[in-house]
């Protein structure tokens, strides 16, 4: 296996490590809201908190990689991340949780910042570029997927403290392995020149802005999900296991449907009927498993919502780039990702506080079905603005 392969894998690990920890909450919520004694507001803003810091730390871009390094920064990030899963792991009170959750997610921040750089340094002038993107941006899921499937196995196996643990051995374990296999991309090694940084247009700043509402609401549905339809089943009857198994379908199933929505963006003519399909068919599947009691016959509808919901994902990351000219793209990234990180913080405690209102899972699945349609007419907003000319008299 080439060096840069192995880069991409370690770094995939570490950043499937990101959506482990993350989701480690949302996965034991029948546990901590049983003998944890936690709302599932409390909840929500303890998952919601791990990613607070993005909206500081987003902003800044690549300054710190480019202060440090980046891969001194990654490491600082999975050291901060193990540090917040152990610590997180020895204390029960709300406001020890929350402190170690947003230490976590500074480090966290510093790692989703900057590993997809750290990819494209090695695979820049190499054509498995796609290829290699794809296999990192399924990493997210694909934590988030393993979290929601092994966690509680192992709470039921060896109790609650154990299961806290995971992921902070996860991260020490990527924070290892970054430190035997990183070296400098050849080019960057090599001293090559890095384009001049720009400011933003005007037009920019809102393509920017409207790629970013979209990112950030599709990733509350697609987390959402995942989070809550265990907590459906387990109103209706399903066990806590079974209930997250069958949520954990929906993410393997949109893992490869991820990889498969770069493919089709980069084969088409017209990408954006994929995504706004996915957006249309998912708002449609999710506020059909919320308004419909089923059974296990109701895996087909999860493993059709899986496939539904992936493809949107890669398609939806061409936006900022289409969004502004390269020279100001590290400013654009940061705003994206500042946005994408401020909605991702947001959202947990609403839909948190829906359940809590309502007493039904129900209510937090509608609004995530309304929130496709917003994503729809935002999208249509990003189109019709970056057909209009730019101040500059150039097309956007």
């Amino acid at each position: 296996m080439s060096t840069a392969w192995k880069i991409v894998l370690t770094l995939t690990f570490a950043r499937m490590t990101m959506g482990f920890q993350f989701q480690a909450i949302p996965s034991l919520a029948p546990v901590l809201t049983g003998s944890g004694g936690f709302s599932y507001a409390a909840l929500g803003t303890l998952t919601g908190a791990y990613l607070v810091p993005g909206v500081i730390v987003a902003l800044a871009g690549g300054w710190l990689g480019r202060l440090l390094g980046d891969a001194r920064v990654v490491s600082i990030g999975l050291l901060l991340m193990a540090a917040g899963g152990f610590a997180g792991a020895l204390v029960s009170s709300f406001e020890a949780q929350l402190v170690w959750r947003l230490i976590a997610g500074c480090g966290a921040v510093c790692l989703n910042v900057l590993v997809t750089k750290m990819v494209a340094d090695w695979f820049e002038a190499n054509n498995q570029l796609p290829t290699a993107m794809g296999v990192l941006v399924a990493s997210w899921p694909a934590g988030i997927a393993l979290c929601a499937l092994a966690l509680p196995l192992i709470e039921a196996a060896t109790g609650l403290f154990t299961a806290l643990l995971v992921p902070g051995v996860l991260s020490a374990l990527a924070l290892m392995a970054l430190r035997v296999v990183w070296q400098e991309a050849p080019v960057k090694a090599a001293g090559g020149a890095t384009p001049k940084a720009a400011k933003m247009l005007g037009v920019e700043v809102v393509l920017v802005v409207l790629a970013g509402l979209i990112w950030g609401l599709y990733n509350t549905v697609f987390v959402g999900v995942v989070a809550w339809v265990p907590t459906l089943l387990s109103e209706r009857g399903a066990g806590d296991v079974a209930a997250a198994a069958y949520s954990s379908s929906i993410v393997w199933v949109a893992i490869f449907s991820v990889v498969a929505g770069g493919v089709i963006a980069g084969r088409v003519a017209r990408p954006d009927i994929f995504a706004l399909g996915s957006f249309l068919i998912s708002g449609v599947l999710i506020a059909a498993l919320a308004a419909v009691q089923f059974g296990t016959s109701g895996v087909l509808g999860l493993l059709l919502l899986g496939g539904a919901i992936g493809p949107a994902a890669a398609i939806i990351m061409t936006l900022p780039v289409a969004a502004a000219r390269a020279p100001a793209r590290a400013s654009a990234m940061g705003l994206y990702f500042a946005l994408y990180y401020a909605i991702m913080a947001i959202a947990p405690p609403v839909y948190g506080r829906l359940h809590d209102a309502t007493q039904s899972a129900i209510a937090p699945l509608y609004a995530m079905s309304l929130i496709m349609t917003v994503c729809v007419m935002l999208w249509g907003a990003f189109r019709f603005k970056i057909g209009r000319p730019a101040a500059d008299g150039t097309s956007q």
